[in-house]
């Protein structure tokens, strides 16, 4: 187990390290650039072989883990990315490390189960990412939530090696997170989004989950926090280990948008969804955390797979990432990490402007509950009087950056109306391309955001 007086020594240094983070932000001026270019990748940075050592687990846990199939020196810390100000981040790690299992379908091995999902602060100096701390996410027991599924109806069982029997599944942790994006609000403490839920969660800044907002009638009684299945029902709907993975947040911290991974409903052969490329995305008043309301719901269409590389379905686009414009404009990160016949690297990645000023206000609608209507391909929304997102390409990485190879991107921050960062989710080293290391970049874009 972890040393409880350094979890707690390492908190109380990470809220010192964000505080001053943010006060040099509030003191720093975000350049505006008049004009753009080419689209450029200005800075790479890698993060160098790190132990998990560090994350506060012992020589003895990571053994067993090895022993397991685990990387131990490749974190995966980029799930999501807020840029605070000129080199310094906040992000989060996802549910730790995993592998895919044959049987039961969809599961997974989790080589080191106790991990913990964390939130992580670091420095972007000299071609490398240097981690300055990290808050473990905890339940109001002060325990860690772990990233172990919540239970059988949502995620197949999660077992500690790809050989074990399906009598050794780990039971259901309904407090576990899968964490995939984050932002600092205004009074303290953090948002975030989960993919198990999907779920909106609320942190405090010592990292006690205050919060979980779920899909109606998703209540997690055995959970150790608050749990409030405020979302809409429909979003129950979620594909399998496709929740949610983007948060924007306004300026003013009263306003979020959250994205769905996916569109809703089976992905099997003969299903109407199968091929959908429509995604909901949720406006909420935060303006009390602790108090979310959906203010909205609408939907937006995906890129065609067409303009993705060759071999690519509608199954297999997503959203991994969001970014606040302006009020009714975000910016979102829409990708694919396909692999093809011998592992040929089928991904892509677009940023994508979307304008909700005109797209219809779905909440209440009869065909946007149950049963699913608007994700069904042969459904027509012109008929039914809804009006999608409106959306613009302002960067195809594949054309305009082909250096980058790495479409596992997961995070995202504006850091002016024509420079973004994202960053990338490495699996921890292992999965379908062992041995990546966590990395950032700095882009410039093309044309202005704004």
């Amino acid at each position: 187990m972890k040393n409880t007086n350094s979890v707690h020594h390492r908190k109380d240094r990470l809220g010192v390290a964000l505080c001053g983070a943010l006060a040099i932000g509030l003191l720093t001026a975000i350049p505006n650039l008049a004009e753009a270019s080419d689209a450029k990748i200005l800075h790479e940075f890698t993060l160098p072989p790190f132990s998990l050592e560090y994350f506060g687990y012992s020589a003895e846990e990571l053994a067993a883990a090895q022993a397991n199939g685990a990387v131990t020196n490749r974190p995966a810390i980029g799930s999501g990315l807020q840029q605070l100000n000129g080199n310094h981040y906040i992000s989060v790690t996802d549910r730790g490390p995993t592998f895919d299992r044959s049987a039961p379908a969809g599961s997974k091995a989790f080589p080191l189960p106790q991990f913990n999902p964390m939130i992580v602060i670091f420095q972007t100096t000299n071609d490398q990412i240097v981690p300055s701390d990290y808050l473990p996410l905890l339940n109001d027991l002060n325990q860690p939530v772990t990233g172990l599924p919540n239970g059988p109806l949502d995620d197949a069982p999660g077992y500690l090696t790809v050989t074990a029997p399906i009598s050794e599944a780990f039971l259901p942790n309904e407090d576990g997170l899968d964490i995939e994006d984050i932002h600092t609000l205004p009074g303290g403490g953090f948002i975030l989004v989960e993919e198990y839920g999907p779920s909106v969660v609320i942190v405090n800044a010592t990292g006690n989950v205050l919060k979980r907002y779920t899909p109606g009638t998703k209540t997690w009684p055995l959970a150790n926090y608050s749990v409030s299945d405020t979302l809409p029902t429909v979003l129950k709907e979620r594909r399998a280990n496709r929740g949610l993975e983007s948060i924007a947040l306004s300026p003013d911290g009263r306003t979020a948008y959250a994205v769905m991974q996916s569109p809703l409903g089976s992905t099997a052969a003969g299903s109407p969804f199968r091929d959908s490329l429509l995604v909901r995305i949720l406006r909420m008043d935060i303006s009390d955390p602790l108090n979310l309301q959906v203010t909205g719901e609408f939907v937006h269409f995906l890129r065609p797979p067409t303009e993705y590389p060759a071999g690519n379905f509608a199954r297999d686009l997503k959203v991994s990432a969001a970014d606040w414009v302006s009020e009714d404009r975000i910016l979102i990160l829409e990708r694919t990490d396909k692999l093809g016949a011998g592992g040929t690297n089928l991904g892509g990645a677009k940023l994508v402007l979307v304008d909700l000023t005109l797209a219809t206000d779905v909440t209440g609608l009869p065909s946007a509950g149950l049963p699913l209507v608007l994700e069904n391909v042969n459904t027509d929304l012109a008929s039914l009087g809804i009006t999608p997102a409106t959306s613009l390409v302002v960067l195809d990485v594949n054309q305009e950056l082909p250096t980058i190879t790495d479409f596992k991107l997961e995070g995202l921050s504006i850091q002016n109306d024509n420079q973004v960062s994202m960053s990338n989710d490495n699996d921890f080293g292992i999965g379908d391309s062992p041995g990546r290391s966590s990395k950032v970049w700095e882009i410039r874009l093309n044309q202005s955001l704004r």
